[in-house]
């Protein structure tokens, strides 16, 4: 599955591009996965993600890409008709240009291929850039995981559990 956006693309995500997710993690996460995690959650059954990339000689934010360039990615794990996303993450380089959209929206195309009807995800409260595209598309609120999220050098924040029927 290739889908073209804009100026970027949309991939399967395999344990090929680990290492980039894995680095992509990083750029979101204080308590980010390595490649072996990422590899250990695609191999678990009914788990799949997408990777959102430009392509070399593309054109992103007015310059033009030199080689490919991560910009996101998204992991999800079903079960039967109920899927969870265990992580997404968009580099800050790319934040506000469309990418966890379109990350979003292909998820939303490939569990209807396989007949889901639930997606879950948990956001942190303080991410509301996260929140807001959430509820745009159809998530609503159905619980709170107290101190979810670990910080550094910061407080602890609730995770709030979010899901789309």
């Amino acid at each position: 599955m290739t889908t073209q956006t804009a100026a970027f693309e949309i991939v399967e995500l395999t344990p090929a591009y680990a290492a980039v997710a894995a680095a992509l993690h990083q750029t979101g996460f204080e308590e980010c996965w390595d490649e072996t995690a990422i590899c250990d959650l695609l191999a678990v059954p009914g788990a799949f993600g997408l990777l959102a990339f430009v392509p070399q000689g593309n054109l992103f934010k007015g310059e033009t890409i030199v080689s490919d360039m991560p910009l996101g990615f998204v992991l999800v794990q079903t079960v039967l008709d109920e899927a969870e996303i265990n992580t997404i993450v968009v580099d800050a380089k790319a934040r506000r240009h469309g990418v966890g959209n379109v990350l979003m929206q292909g998820v939303f195309a490939r569990l209807q291929n396989q007949a889901s009807t639930r997606l879950l995800l948990e956001v942190a409260i303080d991410n509301a850039a996260a929140i807001a595209l959430y509820r745009k598309l159809g998530f609503a609120e159905i619980g709170r995981r107290r101190g979810y999220y670990r910080r550094k050098d910061r407080p602890a924040v609730d995770a709030l559990v979010m899901e789309r029927v």
